[in-house]
């Protein structure tokens, strides 16, 4: 939310931007204050050289009680909140919490529930701000796409016509995943000291190319991004351009198979999903030949009926016209 859930409406709140100093005090605080109510509780790794925050974001997962999950107004009293947002189908609720030593101001946590099994990737993925978003553009090129359930592999041939089924999850394991990508996990695991130390983090990805990031291949999200994410857009516009020399002595990927179909290849055999592919392909093939079949039959009735139309019509037009043939 960017601490933006409870500044508008009928009764506004005044939720400040948080120094360090404080934002580090009061997620400690809180991450205390929901220990005892879920097995998992963390929060990702802050982006680097940020020198205020606009809210706490804490995932959480596997409430200890498994008979009586905490209600949002449980979680309220722990982290003594005195509103709560919530936003319908979302997994994430809002909390405001008085803003220590001012009066009528307040703090956003917000408190995302994760399913078991996608918790630690998430606390991966959301990790560095808008590391991911950098990386996204890497690895897209490559039909590679990482999203908050895992790193996924688009197919092709469905990809262009459903993009949610032409996605085949290859891992949620976070050093599986950087492994791949020829990227140290000890420095992951550790927040950046600068952006521009994240940055060359970014191009010692073994996929990099510069390419990827100049405005004629940038995709619409990514345009999005050069407006909405300042970040990833001093990347594409001054960093890049003022590193050009740095980019290209890096040690790069050479070998012949860096294409899509190739990396194709390499990521199902990595992660043995090979066979889940085909019979993903397969399944789609022969819905789309039974789709063609049925919209061929629609088709061969309407030649049909229309076919037959003009038959009666010409009889009618004869019997109207006395049935005499010249």
């Amino acid at each position: 939310m960017g601490g933006k859930a409870f500044t508008s409406g009928l009764t506004p709140l005044d939720t400040p931007r948080m120094p360090p100093e404080l934002y580090y005090s009061l997620r400690d605080h809180c991450l205390c204050l929901l220990f005892p109510l879920y097995e998992e509780v963390a929060t990702p790794i802050e982006a680097p050289s940020k020198t205020s925050y606009g809210d706490i974001d804490i995932l959480v997962s596997q409430p200890k009680s498994s008979s009586k999950p905490p209600s949002t107004r449980i979680i309220a009293k722990n982290l003594s909140a005195i509103r709560i947002f919530t936003t319908p189908g979302s997994h994430t609720t809002s909390f405001a919490l008085p803003y220590p030593n001012r009066s009528d101001a307040y703090v956003q946590v917000d408190v995302h529930l994760c399913p078991p099994e996608t918790f630690h990737w998430q606390l991966f993925h959301q990790s560095h701000g808008d590391l991911w978003n950098l990386l996204g553009t890497t690895i897209r090129p490559f039909g590679l796409t990482a999203n908050d359930a895992g790193l996924h592999l688009r197919i092709p041939e469905i990809e262009e016509f459903n993009r949610k089924r032409g996605m085949l999850l290859m891992t949620r394991q976070p050093d599986e995943v950087l492994d791949f990508l020829g990227l140290d996990p000890d420095v992951y695991a550790q927040p950046f000291e600068s952006v521009e130390v994240m940055y060359e983090f970014v191009v010692a990805c073994r996929f990099f190319r510069g390419e990827s990031y100049t405005r004629d291949e940038l995709r619409a999200n990514d345009r999005k991004r050069m407006v909405q994410r300042d970040v990833y857009r001093r990347f594409v516009d001054e960093w890049l351009p003022a590193n050009v020399t740095f980019v290209k002595t890096r040690p790069r990927e050479t070998m012949p198979w860096l294409m899509r179909e190739h990396m194709q290849e390499a990521a199902l055999e990595r992660w043995g999903k090979k066979e889940k592919f085909e019979i993903r392909i397969g399944e789609w093939r022969r819905e789309r030949r039974e789709l063609l079949g049925k919209q061929e039959g629609r088709q061969k009735r309407k030649d049909d009926a229309l076919e037959l139309e003009k038959y009666v019509g010409a009889w009618v037009n004869w019997l109207e016209g006395g049935g005499n043939v010249e």
